[in-house]
């Protein structure tokens, strides 16, 4: 958990496949969710569907979320160049 919440070491814990095609922003928010998810107390940690309804917004189209990535932009042409 402390690689989670601390926003220097997060990105050494992404799996580097996945790491440069995502907005640094959506990697925070994903790791805000899974600190949630990993809670010791099983009733502070959120319901499964709450869990989606927040990642959802953070998959693009084409993978079947909703996040529409603009071509031109340094995300849109994936594997070229970090976020």
């Amino acid at each position: 958990m402390p690689q989670l919440i601390d926003r220097s070491k997060l990105p050494t814990i992404i799996d580097p496949v996945i790491r440069d095609t995502m907005d640094r922003k959506h990697l925070y928010q994903v790791a805000a969710v899974a600190v949630l998810c990993v809670q010791p107390e099983p009733s502070y940690r959120p319901l499964i569907t709450d869990v989606l309804h927040s990642l959802i917004p953070l998959v693009p189209m084409d993978l079947g979320g909703s996040l529409r990535i603009n071509p031109e932009s340094p995300c849109g042409a994936r594997n070229q160049s970090p976020c």
